[in-house]
């Protein structure tokens, strides 16, 4: 089964804030790139990662066994 890929960007980053995502991200073997943003002044950072078919896991200390079925 081939692994699909998408984009997720971080918008309006600082270049401090950019430098240590793009370092993240490349320590972690991911595809990265950043883009000087149309103001001059902050940058957006686009990571190439794995999408995954199944949704989020709920978490489940911020629910109440109170409040239903859900606990």
């Amino acid at each position: 089964m081939v692994m699909k890929y998408s984009y997720f960007q971080h918008t309006e980053c600082s270049t401090q804030q950019a430098d240590e995502l793009v370092a993240q991200y490349q320590r972690r073997g991911v595809d990265v790139e950043r883009c000087l943003n149309p103001d001059r002044i902050t940058w957006t950072v686009s990571a190439r990662l794995p999408e995954d078919n199944k949704p989020p896991r709920v978490d489940r200390r911020w629910q109440s066994r109170m409040w239903g079925e859900n606990g």
